[in-house]
């Protein structure tokens, strides 16, 4: 169960290890990290543009670790 909200907003992959959206938050959330990543890697430059990179990743994957279920495994 997540630990900031009733339902999970990323679940388990079909296929492979990690989270999909399972709700519209989770939709939203991955399209503005998506986002994030796009602007960030077109309008910075040099050392600034690999931390917005690394920085908008880790955030990302810490929102699926609070607001998601335990991600495993699946074939």
């Amino acid at each position: 169960m997540p630990l900031l909200t009733q339902k999970p907003w990323f679940g388990p992959r079909r296929f492979g290890w990690g989270w999909s959206p399972y709700a519209w938050q989770g939709l939203l959330v991955t399209v503005v990290c998506l986002a994030a990543i796009i602007v960030g890697g077109e309008f910075l430059h040099g050392t600034a543009k690999i931390v917005a990179v690394i920085v908008a990743v880790l955030v990302f994957l810490a929102i699926c670790a609070v607001t998601g279920t335990k991600p495993g495994w699946r074939r």
